[in-house]
């Protein structure tokens, strides 16, 4: 089969790899969308480093499945399909509370977070447990549906962890294809101000096409000044999805008393300066949020087919697979949002 293969730092191969063959419990999938993720652009860029060379990332992935292993009963060759990353055991204690994510036997199809991380996304077929796949709703596209496991991020991040309720003012720091996901489900789930803030006018387009009321380039207006004019009293939650260390900053500065804050797109290493004292005296609830569950993937399921998100709305770019140094090029510049390889 066709594979991209990251061999080295800006060094994305395309090869022809041996197709792999399902075992007991596993299906064959053949990909027909696999979604860029920036971790999987930080891995070429050799931003992130914990990868191995030969290593075949690409982690949002939708399909058709091709063959399923002895075992498997609940799919079959045919079946259209969305593919989450994140295998779990099933049967230790995280995975019984719900928390599969944390699982110490888990892995990741092409993504990171675990230890043990196999082949991914951009080829045209991809191996995966049955325990991943989720049935495609017939009114969703492949480019969309390869979009659910972000949108399960999203929707694990703002409402399962944050828990926005209806009405509530939400701030989200960063308009790339996470913040403008958090956008569309916070729209859905009744925010009242949604505030997007961003330093791209392009990406701010896009904010008010997701359901964002208000916009501010930060690299023209102050924000907090921004954000202080269109909230006098400050924001219930404020969502940080740029994952650089000055949003991180920036989310802090822009709390008031009770503000509930997600730090979501950080993940690179450093430190911010934080007030123990103001946290405590202004009650600042502080959560994060990673990876995704069944549990999320099948809200993100529901929120696509019912219409509520459209995850379409932020794809940008969708490439073949054949021409994917071109979607790596895309990746680096301006004026994009969302690419999709398209196997």
């Amino acid at each position: 089969m066709l594979a991209a293969v990251l061999e080295d730092i800006r060094r994305m191969v395309l090869k022809d790899v041996p197709r792999p063959v399902a075992g007991r419990g596993e299906a064959i999938v053949r990909m027909k969308a696999c979604g860029i993720c920036l971790t999987d652009y930080c891995a070429y860029t050799g931003a992130r480093t914990n990868w191995k060379p030969g290593q075949i990332v690409g982690h949002e992935m939708s399909g058709i499945v091709e063959e399923v292993g002895p075992g498997v009963e609940n799919f079959r060759p045919g079946d259209e399909v969305i593919v989450s990353p994140a295998i779990f055991c099933g049967e230790c204690e995280y995975c019984k509370s719900g928390l599969q994510h944390y699982c110490p036997k888990g892995g990741v199809i092409g993504g990171e977070g675990f230890d043990t991380v196999l082949p991914g996304g951009f080829a045209e077929f991809v191996k995966a447990p049955a325990q991943t796949l989720y049935l495609k709703p017939p009114n969703v596209s492949f480019p969309a549906a390869a979009l659910t496991e972000p949108l399960g991020g999203s929707y694990k991040g703002l409402i399962s962890y944050t828990r926005l309720t209806i009405g509530e003012d939400v701030v989200i720091i960063g308009a790339g294809a996470m913040g403008l996901l958090v956008t569309q489900i916070a729209h859905a789930a009744g925010a009242g101000t949604l505030i997007l803030i961003d330093i791209e006018d392009y990406k701010l387009e896009y904010a008010r096409k997701c359901g964002a009321t208000h916009t501010i380039n930060s690299t023209k207006d102050d924000p907090k000044k921004a954000v202080a004019a269109i909230l006098p009293r400050g924001p219930d939650i404020v969502f940080e999805a740029a994952g650089a260390l000055p949003a991180a900053e920036l989310a802090f500065g822009l709390c008031r008393r009770g503000t509930r804050i997600n730090m979501f797109g950080v993940i690179v290493a450093g430190t911010i300066p934080v007030s123990p004292a103001e946290i405590h005296f202004s009650e600042t609830r502080m959560d994060a949020s990673f990876s995704v569950t069944p549990r999320v993937m099948l809200k993100a399921i529901s929120l696509m087919r019912k219409g509520l998100v459209d995850t379409t709305k932020i794809i940008t770019h969708e490439i073949p697979l054949k021409e994917i140094q071109e979607a790596l090029d895309i990746m680096g510049t301006v004026d994009r949002v969302k690419v999709v390889v398209l196997p």
